[in-house]
């Protein structure tokens, strides 16, 4: 009796999680919706409706801004395939002085985490400045939501970036836009060395040291690059391969590769649970680019000469045309590791971009 239960019990649950989660984004059952006042996350006297923000004004001047992040990027969404709504103020200076969430349909509770441990982990973004990267595991921690991994790294970037798009908007911060530059037509056949050597290729080593070991062994060997660009595509995918990506691609997209070799992995598994790849991102300016599974294309080998062999790989997507391949990039990778039996999160930043003899 107590086993037909208990398989009663799982047939139950497993036809309400096929009926929430059926059709990528439905997720209803998870929702979770909550009344919000301006006044939340900053104290004003008064407040001034903007486009796309709010001045909060204090015995008559402006002290700082509120906003609601749909209004900035809406683009970025979660596990559930919906944007987690997040209300943010900050003061004069950059310095965010409240962040509330106001809508999310996150099904962290399948893993065994609280409400509460969300919301836990939003109260470490007062007091931080806008104006300077924080990332997981580098002045953001994921101790009240580990395993929550998607959703910590897109609340992250929602926070961050649509506090700098409204800044931006306000006059509180300039955006630094570079001049957006063509990329040469000409094929220059080049080996994988000549390709490590002319910063085609970029390169990033992260030792076990670097995550808290004792030894110097490499973790992860990671390289990249833009694979738009005919003289690093061709030689890099093969002309077959870089022909049939380029011929896919549309109006203000990018192709980017992505290798490595070594016992990590950049990908992780959170494309496989929740359709997002939660382990690395690119970053231009007040822009996070945030991959899906439908950004990605397997990649098994590197077709330059002499290059190594690679245990993991792949073809990603930039779909946006605010992204500029021709200026410089951050790609920032986030990689889990265990330290004295506890999970930790470790950030990673390389400068990426065309190297100027690719460039008209």
């Amino acid at each position: 009796m107590k086993r037909i239960k208990v398989k009663t019990a799982l047939l139950v649950f497993a036809a309400v999680f096929f009926c929430a989660s059926a059709g990528f984004g439905q997720w209803g059952l998870f929702e979770h919706k909550y009344d919000y006042k301006l006044g939340d996350v900053f104290k004003a006297d008064r407040f001034v409706e903007k486009e796309g923000y709010w001045e909060g004004h204090r015995k008559g001047a402006l002290a700082g801004y509120v906003l609601l992040s749909k209004e900035w990027t809406s683009n970025l969404v979660g596990y559930s395939g919906k944007h987690m709504e997040t209300l943010v103020g900050m003061d004069t200076s950059g310095v965010i002085t409240g962040v509330k969430l106001i809508f999310h349909s996150e099904p962290i509770v399948l893993i065994g985490l609280k409400e509460k441990n969300y919301q836990t982990f939003l109260t470490q973004y007062t007091g931080k400045d806008i104006k300077r990267e924080f990332t997981l595991g580098k002045g953001i921690s994921m101790d009240a939501v580990t395993g929550a991994t998607v959703t910590a790294v897109i609340q992250n970037a929602i926070i961050l970036r649509s506090a700098r798009k409204a800044a931006v908007k306000a006059g509180l911060i300039v955006a630094v836009a570079g001049e957006k530059r063509r990329i040469k037509d000409s094929l220059q056949v080049l080996s994988w060395d000549d390709l490590l050597e002319k910063e085609a290729v970029k390169n990033l080593t992260i030792t076990s040291r670097d995550l808290g070991r004792a030894d110097d062994d490499v973790y992860l060997d990671l390289y990249f690059g833009v694979a738009s660009v005919p003289s690093i595509g061709i030689n890099v995918l093969g002309e077959k391969l870089f022909k049939e990506t380029t011929g896919r691609l549309e109006k203000g997209e990018t192709a980017i590769f992505v290798f490595s070799r070594g016992e990590g992995s950049f990908k992780g598994s959170g494309f496989a649970r929740g359709g997002v790849f939660d382990r690395f991102n690119i970053g231009q300016g007040e822009n996070t680019y945030i991959f899906k599974d439908r950004d990605y294309r397997i990649l098994t080998g590197i077709n330059a000469e002499n290059a190594p062999s690679i245990r993991e790989g792949g073809l990603f997507i930039v779909r946006a045309e605010s992204f500029d391949p021709t200026n410089p990039y951050d790609f920032n990778l986030v990689l889990p590791h265990r330290d004295r039996g506890k999970k930790e999160f470790s950030s990673f930043q390389v400068k990426g971009g065309i190297p100027e003899s690719f460039l008209e």
